[in-house]
């Protein structure tokens, strides 16, 4: 939430932000007027290959990190995730290495100290390509398949089987065709345990209309992805047709996680207005998929609950307004659930004053005459994020979004 944070400032402390903000930067002055970046510094190629992948490594060194706005440069500087912001072809890209610095070296820690792993340590890797005796498939399993109870890296989960793990990941095999298969499973089992973003980025590619940015591609411990636009937070105060577009977007988006791969659904379970960006025609991006989870539509009847076909609605605790509460093995008990709409339209979109993140939703201050002529827009918010019994949330997402198309059809 730090990107929603610093909105917050933004819009009511601004006088002491730019006093906070010129402190920081006057400390930082002489790191930033010699500002060069080490690119291998950054994408550390010799951690493969228990590394992210190396099908960027031909051009990733035509890429120029820049500093051209306040967001890029906060990143670079003070920013935790270890996310860059770069030029690639006269396009805006963002480098990312996938987590924190201390989780990375946790992960290195947990290689080298392990006798099973340790031969694909940096300190100890010699030829480590050709020793690759480990089933990284068994592990890339075991790793999406963990009880949700245990703590642990993995934050993708693939339920209530893992039958079809090949199926999910084909596009992924597919844009690596040329890559040692080996190598490729240990790549994505590396992804598994520390950030699977890259992952659903081919699963889900943008080039098939997926709102996700464009993945364009790994070398060494850094991603290459399409930069999309600002986060949700910052298009708060924008005109309400231009909000009104975008939400739009996010109920059309929980629609297409739910229900577009006939095979599998995705539910999102980190929704916050610093994991989604807005692209210049008003159409949301999830830009942060490390936590996701994956419902196989397909499993065998054995393996099915006996409430499997039935709608899973969460009624989780709603006395906190702010809280995304859920349960994932309700999830993984249902061929469908609507969680996505659920989270969408609790986080985002509820009419709710006392939200400190989206004071009043997305859609605050309705114009009168909109809200005369279709006043119906409040209820299907409320019905969407708490429905009443004999209302279905999807159906209220739904009819949201119709009506929310046809407000803008009429006033655009």
């Amino acid at each position: 939430m730090i990107l929603s944070y610093i909105y917050n400032i933004l819009k009511f402390k601004k006088w002491e932000l730019l006093f906070f903000a010129t402190i920081l930067f006057a400390l930082k002055w002489p790191t930033i007027i010699t500002f060069r970046p080490n690119m291998d510094h950054f994408i550390e190629l010799h951690k493969c290959p228990a590394c992210f992948g190396t099908s960027a490594c031909n051009y990733i060194h035509e890429v120029n990190i820049t500093l051209n706005d306040f967001y890029s440069a906060f990143s670079y500087f003070f920013g935790v995730k270890n996310v860059f912001f770069g030029v690639f072809n006269k396009n805006k890209v963002v480098l990312k290495k996938l987590a924190q610095s201390f989780e990375l070296n946790e992960f290195d820690r947990m290689l080298c100290e392990n006798k099973h792993f340790s031969h694909i340590c940096t300190k100890t890797a010699k030829a480590a390509n050709n020793k690759l005796n480990i089933n990284f498939l068994e592990l890339i399993e075991k790793e999406v398949n963990l009880n949700f109870s245990k703590d642990n890296f993995s934050r993708l989960r693939l339920c209530p089987s893992v039958q079809h793990l090949n199926n999910l990941l084909q596009h992924v095999y597919h844009n690596n065709k040329d890559i040692d298969p080996k190598i490729l499973n240990l790549n994505i089992w590396v992804l598994t345990a520390l950030n699977p973003e890259p992952l659903l980025l081919q699963i889900l590619p943008a080039e098939r209309n997926w709102p996700v940015p464009k993945y364009l591609g790994a070398c060494g411990r850094m991603i290459i992805e399409e930069y999309v636009g600002l986060p949700l937070a910052t298009y708060y105060n924008e005109p309400w047709l231009c909000r009104a577009k975008i939400s739009s977007s996010l109920l059309d988006a929980a629609y297409m996680f739910t229900y577009k791969n006939k095979d599998f659904g995705f539910y999102l379970t980190d929704i916050s207005v610093d994991n989604i960006a807005v692209d210049l025609n008003n159409n949301v991006k999830f830009v942060d998929l490390e936590n996701v989870i994956i419902v196989d539509k397909n499993i065998v009847p054995a393996e099915r609950s006996t409430i499997w076909n039935q709608l899973q609605v969460n009624t989780e605790d709603f006395s906190c307004s702010e809280c995304l509460a859920f349960s994932s093995a309700e999830i993984c008990n249902h061929k469908i659930s609507d969680h996505n709409y659920y989270a969408i339209c609790k986080v985002l979109l509820a009419l709710n004053l006392n939200s400190s993140i989206l004071h009043g939703g997305l859609l605050h201050d309705i114009p009168t005459d909109i809200l005369e002529t279709y006043p119906n827009i409040t209820y299907l918010v409320e019905q969407c994020v708490t429905p009443q019994i004999s209302f279905d949330r999807i159906k209220a997402g739904m009819e949201l979004k119709k009506l929310l198309d046809i407000i803008l059809q009429k006033y655009t």
